[in-house]
C-alpha cells in the first residue's frame, strides 16, 4: 500500500517486504475533522502546510487539534454473533472500539472543547512515535477514521494522586478500517524536504485576547491559541467588542498584522467597560472563533 511506507522505504501487504514498524505508538492526539475530509495523496499527508492550512482554515472545513492526551483507557466491545432457535452461530460484526481519552486543560479550555459535542466528527489520530494514522481504501487517499460518538465529558475531579482531568469519549463506527484498510504516514523519518513532528501540531481556534495599549483610535491586541502559541492571519471580523453590561457588539474597522499575534486594531470604542474577543461561530466574514468565547475573555479597554 503506498501510504503505508516506512523508514525502509518498502509497502506492507501481501506483496513487498514486511519492514513497516509494527509498533506506530499509543494514540498522542487526535485531529477532529469534518465528515467529508480527506488528504488527496500521501504527498500531501507528508506535508506539514497541509495541516497547519486545514487547522486554520475556515469554520466548517477546519480540522481541530485535541490537546495531548494525559491517559487513556481502551474498551473494545466483543464480536457480535447471533444465535439461532436451532444452534446454529453466525457471525453478525467485528466489536466496536471504544476509547476514553483523558485530557489536563484549563476550565477556559474545558468549555470551549465542549462545544464540539453534538457535531458529526471524523478523525486522524497522531501518535507518541510521531506518526498520522488514517485509513486508506484506494492506497492513495488519506482518509480520516469514522466516529459513531464523540463526547467531551464532565470534568474528574483532581485527587491527591492525580490532577482534574477532562475526558474524551470516541467510538469508532467502523472496526475493520485500520485492520482491514490501514494508511500512516511518518514525517519524522520519511524522507520530506523538511521532517517535522505532528505530535507538534497546536490549535489556534480557542484564541485569547489581551489589551496591551487602549485608546479610542486604536489599540493592540495580541491573540494566541490556548497553547500560547501567537494565532496568525485574522480578519476584523474574526475580534469584535462587545459592552459587558448590554451585550452591544462593535465591529472592528480594521485589523493589522504587525508581528506574528499581534495586531493593530482600530474601532470606534463606546463608553464603558467592553469585552474584547472573537467573533461567534456564523459572523459574517468571519474566520474563526467559538461562540460564546468573548463572554471569558475580559478586557477593560474603556
Amino acid at each position: 500500500m503506498s501510504l503505508l511506507k516506512s523508514s525502509g522505504g518498502s509497502a506492507t501487504g501481501l506483496v513487498g517486504k514486511q519492514t513497516a514498524p509494527k509498533d506506530l505508538g499509543y494514540d498522542a492526539k487526535l485531529i477532529l475533522v469534518p465528515e467529508d475530509a480527506e488528504i488527496a495523496t500521501k504527498t500531501l499527508a507528508l506535508t506539514e502546510s497541509t495541516w497547519l492550512d486545514l487547522i486554520n482554515s475556515a469554520v466548517g472545513t477546519r480540522y481541530i487539534v485535541l490537546p495531548i492526551n494525559y491517559e487513556l483507557e481502551s474498551s473494545p466491545e466483543e464480536d457480535v454473533y447471533a444465535t439461532s432457535s436451532l444452534g446454529s452461530v453466525k457471525f453478525v460484526r467485528e466489536g466496536k472500539d471504544s476509547v476514553k481519552y483523558s485530557v489536563e486543560v484549563s476550565p477556559f479550555v474545558m468549555k470551549q472543547l465542549r462545544t464540539l459535542n453534538g457535531v458529526d466528527w471524523k478523525t486522524y489520530i497522531i501518535t507518541s512515535g510521531g506518526f498520522i494514522k488514517g485509513t486508506t481504501t484506494d492506497d492513495t487517499k488519506f482518509l480520516p477514521f469514522s466516529i459513531g460518538n464523540f463526547r467531551v465529558g464532565k470534568e474528574i475531579k483532581a485527587t491527591g494522586g492525580a490532577p482534574a482531568l477532562l475526558p474524551i469519549d470516541v467510538t469508532y463506527s467502523d472496526a475493520s478500517e485500520w485492520s482491514s484498510n490501514p494508511a500512516f504516514v511518518e514525517p519524522l523519518r520519511e524522507g520530506v524536504t523538511s521532517n517535522w513532528n505532528p505530535r507538534d501540531l497546536k490549535d489556534p481556534k480557542a484564541i485569547t485576547s489581551v489589551v496591551t495599549d487602549g485608546t479610542i483610535a486604536g489599540f493592540t491586541i495580541y491573540l494566541e491559541g490556548y497553547d500560547e502559541v501567537p494565532f496568525e492571519g485574522a480578519v476584523k471580523e474574526d475580534v469584535i467588542i462587545k459592552n459587558a453590561s448590554t451585550g452591544v457588539i462593535t465591529p472592528l474597522t480594521t485589523l493589522t498584522e504587525t508581528t506574528p499575534g499581534t495586531y493593530t486594531a482600530v474601532a470606534t470604542i463606546p463608553t464603558g467597560t467592553q469585552l474584547i474577543g472573537m467573533a461567534p461561530v456564523g459572523t459574517s466574514g468571519a474566520t474563526q472563533g467559538y461562540a460564546g468565547l468573548e463572554a471569558d475573555l475580559q478586557s477593560t479597554i474603556i
